[in-house]
């Protein structure tokens, strides 16, 4: 049972993260010429396609894409809640904000893991893959700012270990807020 649980967790957790990869993309515009990019669109185009049929945009606003990506994390937290908590009801209304939570969980770890995948590929590949161009279009919003406060100190960039840093911290406080809730998503 221990090995589905963890299957469903994954399932639903790169489910999330793929779809706020392309909320991401399309908000900082970045190359859909890359490989990477075309793939992300093309696995969640046959969805998203015919839910803006539905669901139309509101300006530049994805709102089939929003509405996917929350309907996933609720769908995550149903899951969780019935086969890893003990007489945990079917469904609740607290469910629909602990899918928020969800949601938030999600997009910080993705940052996470795409900041410690930029920082391992700038020592191996310096800049040169394709793979490397979308990480920078990705990340570089979020490091720029730091970076103007900190500036890197010879050849080594710190905004990297400052921003994971408060990634860390933000993660303890929202343990401290959700306690178990937030360790199980």
């Amino acid at each position: 049972m221990i090995s589905l649980i963890f299957l469903g967790r994954a399932i639903f957790t790169i489910s999330l993260y793929v779809l706020i990869l392309r909320l991401w993309m399309q908000h900082a515009r970045v190359n859909f010429h890359n490989p990477f990019t075309q793939f992300i669109v093309r696995i969640t185009q046959p969805i998203i396609g015919p839910m803006r049929r539905v669901i139309p945009s509101i300006r530049r606003i994805d709102t089939a894409t929003w509405m996917l990506f929350y309907g996933v994390a609720l769908l995550k937290i149903i899951f969780i809640s019935r086969f890893q908590l003990i007489n945990a009801p079917l469904f609740t209304p607290y469910y629909l904000l602990f899918a928020l939570a969800a949601m938030v969980h999600a997009i910080g770890h993705l940052i996470f893991w795409l900041l410690l995948f930029r920082a391992i590929l700038s020592w191996v590949s310096r800049g040169q893959s394709v793979t490397d161009e979308l990480l920078a279009q990705l990340t570089e919003p979020l490091i720029a700012p730091i970076r103007r406060i900190v500036p890197p100190i010879g050849m080594i960039d710190i905004s990297f270990m400052i921003f994971v840093f408060i990634l860390m911290f933000l993660n303890l406080l929202a343990i401290d807020f959700l306690g178990n809730l937030w360790l199980m998503l």
